[in-house]
């Protein structure tokens, strides 16, 4: 797939106006200066460059910064006519292997990208009136699909200093379904021999997921802690490697870079997880959860976060693929489990010990006769504004109003 090339006007401007930018939005200027069209030259700016911001987890390379949640968000201010970005991506590619970003410029409407690991350079910008300008890169796809490195911006004039974020931080741990598993696609099961169409990287997108939604409706900027098919204390596979507890030490998954938590807190935290817990273990013996080894690893889990982050609220949520429950099928003793029933267990626990600031969120299963699913059987995007909903009037009852807004670097 060839970029998406963001064009705007062609008229070229006698000056240009130097701007902050908040988020996407042009705020105050300076004073205008004479700023020719022929002047302009290619500026490269490395990505670690402070005029460089960034929102979700990252680390420096020797030679860029590297990230792989899906919502890792990139914005720039500059004023010029076009813009450049030097990329190494790791993806595999094909239709799970490649990575995606959606690029906006101006505010404008995003455009999907797909990056390629044998190109090293983009255009995100070209033909634009000489001026003020904003970029924001969101990348789409998550760390199972491969990580990303942002080597430099390369700017057809010049990069511009960026804004305090002001913002409160909601943090969204979880699994497939916090990092927006296939929802640019929809299906309403026909039969009971229907089958949801398969993963494809193309159709990742995090915007359109209740992770997403709810935070911009508070006013607030998401980060995606998420991997497709990872638990507490068992992955869907079953196995106990690369779970979400100790995902959550890393910058980026699979990359053996701590995070770095002396960075400021998130303001509010919704951890999103149990599903894989639940599913795991088709055809064993452990088809059924283990109480015990769930409620020690959400246990300690929950502990860690408090330790971590000692005034965040955290809200402890399930779904909505599933709410918990599970039974065992085919068999003359047949019997069941409830793990969201644990979660709620070991949520009440830590309130009675004089935790103020856990809650216990309970979420809706989905119904794919009225919404439809999405690949793999995962919500749709109609789901997930649903989930969005829910938690926002959940969290608007609970905290409203959010913690005050302070300045980041």
């Amino acid at each position: 797939m060839s970029p998406h090339v963001p064009r705007g006007s062609t008229v070229l401007r006698p000056f240009v106006m130097v701007c902050v930018v908040i988020g996407l939005t042009v705020a105050a200027c300076g004073t205008p200066r004479p700023l020719p069209s022929q002047s302009l030259t290619w500026v490269s700016v490395p990505a670690a460059d402070g005029r460089v911001r960034y929102t979700g987890r990252t680390y420096r390379s020797a030679t860029g910064v590297v990230f792989s949640h899906p919502g890792v968000t990139i914005r720039a201010s500059f004023w010029g006519d076009a813009l450049r970005m030097k990329l190494h991506d790791a993806g595999l590619g094909g239709e799970v292997g490649t990575n995606y970003f959606d690029v906006s410029i101006d505010g404008a409407a995003p455009q999907p990208l797909a990056v390629h690991r044998d190109q090293p350079t983009y255009v995100l910008a070209t033909g634009l009136a000489v001026g003020p300008h904003t970029v924001e890169l969101v990348k789409r796809t998550e760390s199972s699909v491969g990580s990303s490195e942002l080597v430099a911006l390369e700017v057809h004039g010049e990069l511009q200093e960026p804004p305090a974020r002001t913002a409160p931080v909601m943090e969204f741990i979880g699994d497939s379904i916090t990092c927006g598993y296939g929802t640019e696609v929809s299906g309403i099961p026909q039969t009971p021999f229907w089958r949801a169409p398969t993963f494809t990287s193309a159709h990742q997108n995090p915007r359109r997921g209740y992770a997403w939604l709810t935070a911009l409706s508070l006013g607030a900027e998401p980060v995606l802690v998420c991997y497709s098919g990872r638990g507490i204390y068992r992955n869907l596979d079953a196995s106990t490697s690369g779970l979400l507890p100790a995902l959550y030490e890393l910058a980026v998954p699979d990359h053996a870079v701590p995070w770095d938590f002396s960075q400021a807190s998130p303001d509010v935290i919704v951890v999103n997880a149990g599903t894989n817990d639940t599913f795991a273990g088709h055809g064993t013996t452990q088809y059924l959860p283990d109480e015990a080894a769930f409620k020690s690893a959400y246990r300690a889990f929950l502990q860690r976060l408090r330790t971590l982050h000692p005034r965040a609220h955290i809200i402890c949520t399930l779904g909505s693929m599933t709410d918990g429950h599970k039974e065992t099928e085919g068999t003359d003793k047949p019997s069941s489990v409830h793990v969201g029933h644990w979660l709620t267990d070991v949520v009440t626990e830590r309130q009675r010990q004089g935790d103020v600031r856990v809650y216990r969120h309970e979420m809706a299963e989905q119904v794919p006769e009225l919404d439809g699913v999405a690949e793999d059987w995962h919500p749709s995007a109609a789901t997930h504004l649903k989930m969005a909903e829910a938690l926002r009037r959940f969290i608007e009852a609970q905290l409203i109003p959010l913690p005050s807004p302070r300045v980041r670097p």
